[in-house]
């Protein structure tokens, strides 16, 4: 019987540890989302994900916070503004608890969410272009002044 314990132990213990190297894995391949994040993907259909807007759309990139967040809170009290498309997207798409009134937490998420990102689909070119652009063009009158030397 000894014998036979004695048999098994190894291929116990690489069992036990294949388990544990696998839920590991599975513990790691877990990503969690960003409530903000999930709650813009609906104001994306408009705003663009990173709040660049699109075409007839307010821009929200560079927005702070409380604009952001007051504006939401407004939408979602006002029954009539200039913006009913918004106020229709406020009352329709942000969680509201039990007695129907908006949910705190999302208008922060949201808010925080947005009022965090940058422009990116910029028309003027960045600094970063522009100085590689000038070195370029240094390269090139190198290149012409030793054509001319010879």
């Amino acid at each position: 019987m000894k014998y036979f314990i004695n048999r098994l132990k190894p291929v116990f213990l690489t069992g036990f540890f294949l388990v544990i190297y696998h839920s590991s894995g599975t513990a790691q391949a877990i990503e969690v989302i960003d409530p903000g994040r999930a709650l813009a993907a609906q104001c994306s259909q408009c705003h663009g994900m990173e709040g660049n807007d699109f075409e007839g759309f307010d821009s929200l990139w560079n927005e702070s916070f409380d604009k952001i967040y007051d504006e939401l809170l407004e939408m979602f009290n006002n029954s009539k503004s200039e913006n009913e498309l918004m106020d229709h997207q406020a009352k329709g798409y942000l969680p509201k608890d039990a007695e129907g009134n908006i949910d705190d937490a999302a208008l922060v998420a949201l808010a925080e969410y947005f009022s965090g990102q940058v422009e990116t689909n910029s028309d003027s070119p960045s600094e970063e272009s522009s100085d590689s652009k000038d070195s370029e063009d240094a390269k090139d009158e190198d290149v012409g002044d030793e054509e001319d030397e010879e």
